[in-house]
């Protein structure tokens, strides 16, 4: 059994679109006026966080998710930071802890010029943002673009691979950028959802 922790923030006026947000909406995106007006500032506008009761409450592990979502204005650079369980280090009831399945993806919509979005690992690699679509709506034009970093899967079975290196990871969104709708997710990263959220070029998926 899992129990959920919800905490939700006041969203910004200038996005109230975003009032629509479900935790995995991820087909929302900043709207415009034919105008680059820009938003207030980058600020929280929605959490949503599932734990397994079983799990170190520290750190993210098998089952767990942590949902987030950021709207607003940037210009430079903004980085939002999540644990995974390290099994080497996370001792709770009983049991040396690791990430299991949890994955990271993030992805943008933004209004203005996108410099980077990154998720970098403990070791210090990092996975950088794909273009994946654009849309113009009088005379606006709006970027989508998604990374990932997951572990591996399996086609023929779903069964997965080693868990992610254990510690903190950092998401860094960077860039001068009118109006965005950022989203910060760790979840459970099977076949489907990779294919459906994540890049090929970032899908981590074998035979």
């Amino acid at each position: 059994m899992r129990f959920l922790r919800r905490h939700t923030v006041a969203l910004l006026p200038c996005l109230a679109l975003a009032l629509a947000l479900a935790p995995v909406a991820r087909a929302v995106k900043p709207g415009g006026n034919g105008k680059n007006t820009l938003a207030a500032p980058l600020a929280l506008a929605s959490e949503y966080t599932w734990l397994n009761p079983y799990d170190p409450p520290w750190c993210l592990s098998e089952d767990d998710f942590h949902l987030r979502q950021w709207a607003g204005s940037l210009d430079g650079t903004f980085s939002a930071t999540e644990r995974l369980c390290d099994e080497s280090l996370d001792f709770y009831n009983g049991n040396w802890w690791a990430g299991g399945g949890i994955g990271f993806q993030s992805e943008v919509y933004v209004v203005g010029t996108l410099t980077d979005l990154a998720i970098t690992s403990p070791l210090g690699d990092s996975h950088h943002a794909v273009l994946v679509g654009a849309s113009t709506t009088r005379g606006v034009t709006t970027y989508h673009y998604q990374v990932c970093y997951v572990p591996s899967r399996s086609l023929s079975s779903g069964g997965g691979g080693l868990a992610l290196p254990g510690g903190t990871w950092t998401i860094t969104l960077s860039g001068n950028i009118a109006k965005a709708a950022d989203y910060v997710n760790a979840e459970m990263t099977d076949v489907t959802y990779q294919q459906e959220h994540c890049p090929v070029s970032e899908q981590n998926l074998t035979p």
